[in-house]
Parts: structure tokens; C-alpha cells; sequence
């Protein structure tokens, strides 16, 4: 079991061991659902230009990416 602690501003730290098993990084986006068994909390899969945000900077825009990930499907 891994287990967090919530904050005096209700916020939590996602430990790092699961942190790595769901290959979340600094600044990605989590799902929270409240379901009757508790709380859920799921990461947001990332687009395909967001995956690469920063990498090409300067050299494509993102509309421009997003076209050459549509020609390659």
C-alpha cells in the first residue's frame, strides 16, 4: 500500500514510487473522481504535442506539429 499525506491546504504529495509507475512528471495533470468506494486519482494522458512541447521550440508551431502527426496516422 502506498500512502499520502494531506496538507493543511489539502493538497497531497503523490509518492514517488507511484509517481514512476504511472510515469507522472512535474507539471502533468491528474484526474480526481470521487467514486463510493473513495477517491480516485488517474493521470491525464498527454497529447502528442504536448509530449514534445519545448523540444522544437522556435522551429514549429503546434498547429504545424499537429499536422505532421496527422499525416503520419
Amino acid at each position: 500500500m502506498i500512502v499520502a499525506r494531506v496538507l493543511t491546504k489539502g493538497q497531497i504529495v503523490i509518492p514517488k514510487e507511484a509517481r514512476q509507475k504511472m510515469d507522472i512528471s512535474p507539471g502533468d495533470k491528474v484526474e480526481v473522481k470521487v467514486t463510493k468506494e473513495g477517491i480516485v486519482i488517474s493521470p491525464i494522458k498527454k497529447t502528442f504535442t504536448e509530449k514534445f512541447t519545448g523540444i522544437v521550440k522556435g522551429k514549429l508551431s503546434l498547429r504545424e506539429l499537429e499536422e505532421l502527426n496527422a499525416e503520419k496516422s
